[in-house]
């Protein structure tokens, strides 16, 4: 059967799959996107400093994490002392 013949494949051996051919031809190859220049946020850009092995994440990327995690409200949930 199919699947036993799937088991018995190597990593490295590749598997085509015919449906994906029917989605990419030779124009769709050919195909280029026009070159723009593309204003972007200076908070969406990397840090520039990457010679000592920083962070390639946007400073707003960066900010977000603390958000991801409601860090910035842990102050607010602090009980009250002696009570």
């Amino acid at each position: 059967s199919w699947q036993d013949q799937s088991c018995r494949r190597m990593d490295s051996e590749v598997q085509r799959d015919g449906r994906i051919l029917d989605l990419i031809d030779d124009a769709w190859r050919e195909d280029k996107l026009p070159y723009e220049d593309v204003a972007i946020p200076l908070n969406e850009l990397p840090e520039p400093e990457q010679d000592n092995g920083g962070t390639t994440e946007s400073v707003k990327e960066q900010e977000m994490k603390w958000t991801d995690l409601a860090l910035q409200y842990l102050h607010e949930n602090v009980p009250p002392i002696g009570n």
